[in-house]
């Protein structure tokens, strides 16, 4: 079974809505859950100073990054890229960042590091690394030329 959580920072400066949007926009049909942050000395931030929202949900919220990874023709960058290198080595889990101001525009962008007001973060887990294998194979699936060489359906990974 595939499991998707996101969780984004929210700034004084930031809006709850605006946030949760950006994040409905890339996952769409995911739940959601805010939390205040417990401040310590060593972050440096007040605690109430910033929130966290977390959200949920299971291989259907990819729909929209599996449909903007191939509009935005970025398949390969993001397979070579950020999948290889977020894939933990037991290959259970991925982990990776999206641009909060670029989610809420309705794009996928993949920033190289934390941004500076966050990012928000995506975890993926699965049961198996076979299981990790066919959501690779039906996410970012090889390509030639920019174009997916086979393109599996999301059944391929249900019904692992």
């Amino acid at each position: 079974m595939i499991n998707v959580e996101v969780s984004a920072s929210i700034f004084p400066t930031e809006d709850l809505e605006k946030v949760s949007l950006a994040i409905s926009r890339m996952f769409e049909g995911i739940e959601f859950e805010i939390s205040d942050f417990s401040g310590s000395s060593e972050t440096g931030i007040e605690k109430g100073q910033v929130s966290w929202l977390f959200a949920k949900g299971g291989l259907g919220v990819l729909r929209t990054l599996h449909r903007l990874f191939r509009e935005e023709g970025i398949i390969d960058s993001v397979r070579d890229k950020v999948f290889e290198k977020g894939l933990s080595e037991d290959g259970l889990s991925l982990n990776f960042l999206l641009n909060k101001q670029v989610a809420f525009a309705g794009f996928a962008n993949i920033p190289p590091e934390e941004e500076p007001l966050g990012s928000l973060k995506v975890k993926i887990r699965a049961d198996s690394p076979s299981e990790m294998k066919r959501l690779f194979e039906w996410l970012v699936p090889l390509t030639e030329n920019g174009k997916p060489l086979i393109e599996v359906d999301m059944a391929y990974v249900e019904n692992f």
